[in-house]
């Protein structure tokens, strides 16, 4: 970039390889040279020094009597805007360096000129010190303070916030039971939003009043929006003296860490919030401009921690999140901006995950089962020779193994129930293509109740792997064999027996699959029930 004068680009000297013009963000030289260059200025405090120094370079007498030369290959000094794709990080044992690969050169200051200081500060992540592959993060302990054994830690007001319909929150909040701080020390203020999460909050309320040293619901008859919600719930802790920290957490956060919040505390940071290895971004994050191999975070509400006297001192205006048009996260940002406030990002440790909340349907009695593309299960089944261990073998080439938790299987039953469409039992069947069943149950098909699409897709991530490892040389675009998975635990024996090796199965296990390659070779019979009802979901791997 010749700037700010493109006209004066005819006047540089040519060079062969390099950079051929002048950038004023840095210079290096002898102080009595230095001294001499800057006398030449003649200007008023507000004309543009990159200017003045072009005009000295291009005057062919100043540049040899001042000794005047430009770094074309980057040895001492990078600047990034038009660069970008010249810079890699070079990693050694104990430093990183940067390298410009357009010349084979190791610059030493790096200069974020126009629009890339999002790129600096990416660099500065690494550089000269901040990542080295032997020592890890070189600053990320610095200034942290480890809460001593045998003394009460802070107090500790836990804001939580159900602003939308949100998947598992029955499960959000016991995990707000496990967390690793004395529950005596932590204050909770529960704000809910939604009328359909009543019940789930109901449920566990008295296992949280009788958790907590103190607790207040908020409910949606209070008819609050979320920034007047997140601002109440701080200046709760802002007008209270004893509150050390104000720990803010959202419905839809996953903590899979019990100590995130002892941890953020530690960090002795005015404000500090645990980064996202997720990959992907949750619908209407606001999100910058991504470059090289990481992407800057935008600030999100969804579990941070702030000092009490951060917002007693430097955040002391109640309206925190409303105080503006923009989206509560926005007003938030902007708040901390106007005040200096740094927010630090905790990335060391994995602290959970987000759930994506914007397609969750609760027109279902359980719409939890519907979530499995949204937000798949974490922990998939073990592949290769693992997945036997899981397994037991009751009869030749039958594999048992456990398929769903208690709680899928009774809601899968209060599913079906709740639906009540059951067939008869007869041959003639107008859900069939040719409207005829030949071997009659009392039955109600995945796709009327709108869950083949999820039910398939359990079969290729759970099934298909347990396939393919228990049958050697089976591939499956999902399988060809016949899954049963017992669904109810309380009727009487029951079971399947198998003809041509006389073997029973009988007292199938509430949840566990049963597994085998279909009548070809495993022409089998149901047993009696002889008390209660028994449910069994039958699946087609291949179907």
């Amino acid at each position: 970039f010749c700037w700010p004068e493109w006209g004066l680009a005819e006047q540089y000297p040519e060079v062969g390889t390099g950079k051929r013009f002048l950038n004023s963000g840095g210079f290096i030289g002898f102080a009595p040279t230095i001294h001499r260059v800057v006398r030449q200025w003649k200007y008023e405090d507000d004309d543009d020094d990159q200017l003045f120094y072009t005009r000295l370079y291009l005057d062919p007498g100043l540049r040899e009597k001042l000794s005047l030369n430009l770094d074309h290959k980057s040895r001492i000094f990078q600047n990034l805007n038009g660069a970008l794709d010249e810079i890699v990080l070079k990693f050694d044992r104990n430093r990183v360096r940067i390298r410009n690969v357009a010349y084979d050169t190791l610059p030493v200051v790096v200069h974020g000129n126009g629009p890339t200081k999002l790129q600096l500060n990416y660099l500065g992540n690494y550089v000269p010190n901040g990542w080295t592959p032997q020592g890890g993060c070189g600053f990320c302990g610095r200034d942290r303070r480890i809460l001593p054994g045998g003394q009460p830690p802070p107090r500790v007001l836990l804001a939580v916030f159900v602003e939308q319909p949100t998947p598992f929150l029955p499960r959000f909040l016991q995990r707000l039971l496990l967390l690793d701080y004395p529950p005596d020390r932590v204050t909770l203020f529960l704000h809910n939003n939604e009328v359909y999460h009543e019940p789930h909050i109901a449920d566990s309320w008295p296992q949280l009043q009788g958790h907590f040293s103190a607790v207040k619901l908020v409910g949606p008859e209070e008819a609050l929006t979320s920034g007047e919600a997140r601002d109440m719930a701080m200046d709760s802790c802002r007008q209270d003296p004893e509150c050390e920290f104000y720990f803010s957490l959202d419905a839809d956060a996953v903590i899979t860490n019990q100590q995130t919040l002892r941890i953020l505390i530690e960090e002795n940071r005015s404000l500090a919030q645990f980064g996202r290895r997720d990959p992907s971004w949750s619908p209407g994050s606001p999100r910058l401009v991504p470059w090289g191999r990481g992407s800057p975070l935008p600030i999100h509400r969804k579990a941070y921690v702030i000092r009490g006297e951060t917002l007693r001192t430097e955040l002391p205006q109640r309206e925190v999140f409303s105080g503006s048009d923009a989206d509560p996260d926005m007003a938030f940002c902007k708040s901390l901006r106007d005040k200096g406030i740094v927010l630090h990002l905790r990335n060391q440790q994995a602290f959970g995950r987000l759930l994506a909340t914007p397609r969750y349907d609760t027109d279902h009695l359980h719409p939890d089962l519907w979530q499995i593309f949204d937000n798949p299960l974490v922990t998939k089944h073990p592949p290769g020779p693992v997945a036997p261990l899981l397994s037991s073998q009751p009869c030749p080439d039958v594999y048992w193994f456990p398929l769903l938790s208690d709680q899928m299987c009774d809601e899968l039953v209060e599913e079906m129930e709740h639906y009540g469409q059951w067939s008869g039992g007869r041959h003639e069947d107008s859900r069939l293509a040719g409207g005829y069943e030949n071997v009659p149950t009392v039955d109600i098909h995945m796709k009327q109740v709108g869950y083949e699409d999820q039910w398939l897709q359990l079969l290729r991530t759970y099934v298909g792997p347990m396939t393919e490892s228990l049958f050697p040389g089976y591939h499956t675009k999902v399988g060809r064999c016949p899954c049963p998975a017992s669904t109810f635990p309380h009727p009487g024996p029951g079971g399947c027996r198998f003809l041509r090796y006389d073997c029973i199965v009988s007292s199938p296990r509430k949840g566990w699959g049963l597994l085998h390659p279909g009548r070809l070779t495993h022409y089998h019979e149901g047993l009696p029930t002889t008390r209660g009802t028994r449910y069994i979901m039958v699946s087609f791997v291949d179907p």
